[in-house]
C-alpha cells in the first residue's frame, strides 16, 4: 500500500514539472540548464511512480 501512496506523490510532481514547463512563460527566459534539470527531474519522477506501482501490483500478487 505504501508503494502506490510514494508513486501518487512521484507522478503529482512529474506531472507539476511537465506543466511548469509547459505553461509558465517564465521558463522561456530560464537558463538551457534549469529547463533541462525540471525536465530530468519529471522524468525521473514518472519512471520512478511506475516502478513502485507495479512494484506494488507485483507484491499483491504474491500475497494473494
Amino acid at each position: 500500500m505504501s508503494h502506490r501512496i510514494v508513486a501518487v506523490l512521484l507522478l503529482i510532481v512529474a506531472f507539476a514539472a511537465f506543466v511548469a514547463q509547459w505553461m509558465f512563460p517564465f521558463l522561456d527566459d530560464a537558463p538551457w540548464m534549469l529547463r533541462t534539470g525540471v525536465t530530468v527531474v519529471g522524468v525521473v519522477c514518472l519512471l520512478a511512480a511506475v516502478s513502485l506501482w507495479m512494484r506494488g501490483i507485483a507484491n499483491r500478487g504474491r500475497s494473494s
